[in-house]
């Protein structure tokens, strides 16, 4: 097995019928389409409308009564959640046992549902960690809020941690403090691009022109082929173009549909 992705797949609700959604299904996805094998550890009930679009995954399922909801407003670039239901926590006790090593491993909870001690298992892979899950809260009418995360040193085992700067609520004042934290750490800022820290250096890629249609799961695909792409050259700067162009692309289309392969990538990079 080349790639791991980890977290729950979910269905995102929109007025023409349910979406897929999650972490977990827009890397697995792209790291298909960049021939990669891929595996997913996930939760999801018997209601899940998706699974036919994973099949060229290995999915290990922990069985749910329920599969993961989220209700998605968008208010200009700002996004209003609601949880509508979520699917059984990713632990220790319940991880399945016979996953192959993997040469990478992307671990994305969309509703705080991975257990960190899980990274134990993946001692000579490539991590990274999407925190924005282990970030949101909500309150019993399933409204999402951002929590602030107190302890950072918790990701410390991966090598890797993608966040956008809406995900530390704008506090640009951390930024120091999480770069000396991990040996990556890219923060994405939408239109203006992404800052890349890795031995004591700072790199700024810009953003690829593009025209938004749906920029849900943007995210999600910057941070697997920014993982893919620095597994290959082991160069952060090219890592993050190719990274800044895949999700460009991504998000001219509605919701998977946009997914890229990697020559319309490099088309991208190369135009």
């Amino acid at each position: 097995m080349d790639f791991l992705t980890i977290g729950h797949v979910c269905h995102d609700w929109s007025p023409e019928g349910n979406i897929l959604g999650g972490t977990a299904a827009y890397a697995s996805l792209l790291a298909n389409q960049l021939s990669f094998r891929t595996s997913i550890v996930t939760s999801f009930g018997k209601d899940f409308e998706f699974a036919k679009f994973l099949n060229k995954s290995n999915i290990h399922l922990i069985p749910s009564k329920h599969t993961t909801y989220f209700k998605n407003i968008y208010q200009g670039s700002h996004r209003k959640q609601i949880l509508l239901e979520k699917a059984t926590n990713l632990t220790t006790s319940n991880f399945p046992k016979n996953i192959p090593s993997p040469k990478m491993v992307l671990l994305g909870p969309i509703a705080n549902e991975i257990d960190l001690s899980i990274l134990d298992f993946f001692t000579d892979a490539l991590v990274a960690i999407c925190p924005q899950g282990w970030m949101r809260g909500w309150n019993k009418e399933g409204e999402v809020f951002h929590k602030i995360l107190e302890d950072w040193s918790i990701f410390k085992k991966a090598d890797m941690v993608i966040l956008s700067d809406e995900d530390i609520n704008h506090q640009l004042e951390l930024i120091p403090h999480l770069a000396d934290l991990f040996k990556i750490l890219v923060v994405t800022k939408a239109e203006n691009g992404a800052d890349v820290f890795y031995k004591n250096n700072k790199y700024t890629v810009p953003a690829f022109q593009t025209k938004i249609v749906d920029p849900t799961g943007a995210g999600d695909i910057f941070a697997t082929a920014f993982l893919i792409r620095f597994y290959e050259t082991q160069n952060v700067k090219e890592a993050a173009i190719f990274a800044n162009a895949t999700a460009s692309i991504c998000i001219e289309k509605k919701g998977i549909a946009g997914i890229p392969n990697r020559k319309e990538i490099l088309k991208r990079i190369n135009h």
